[in-house]
Order: C-alpha cells, then structure tokens, then sequence
C-alpha cells in the first residue's frame, strides 16, 4: 500500500486526496513499514555516528601513512643496494 494525501476539509473531516506524489498540500498518511523505511533514508543522510567516523579517519590515515612508511623502507633498502654507485676513498 502506497502513502495517501489526506486533507482536513473545512468541516473537519479527513479528505483523502490520493496516493502521494510530491505535491501534498496536506498530511501524508503511511504504512509503519513505509515509515521505518522512510527513517532509514533519513538517517542516510545525516550526521555520522562521532566514534565511527573517528575510526574511519584514522584507519585510513593510518594505511596511507603506513603505506608511504613502507614504500621509503624499500626505497632507502633499494639503494643501499644500488650498483650504480661507486665508492670514495
């Protein structure tokens, strides 16, 4: 069952306008799972839970800072390594 349009008449009584489409001058009446499901979009778009985006930031800070810690290791290994260099005496 789709959300109705439902109005007050000027006699007080609720008038329904049919299903919803966007432009209800009045009050939309909805299932409970319509509801709940209109809840969980809501919540999409909000703010974060602090904890978890604090977790989030420093998981992925931490692999990219691990990552170019990693990536300098081999690098200053490589050339340590490195033939091409020749010895002063």
């Amino acid at each position: 069952m789709l959300p109705l349009c439902i109005v007050v008449d000027e006699t007080g009584r609720l008038v329904s306008q049919g299903e919803f489409t966007g432009d209800c001058t009045g009050y939309v009446l909805m299932t409970p799972a319509d509801f709940a499901g209109s809840m969980t979009v809501a919540q999409l778009f909000g703010w974060p839970d602090p904890v978890a985006f604090g977790a989030a930031f420093t998981t992925a800070f931490g692999v990219v800072l691990g990552c170019a810690v990693v990536a300098h290791t081999i690098g200053s290994l490589a050339g340590f390594f490195d033939t091409n260099r020749e010895e002063e005496l």
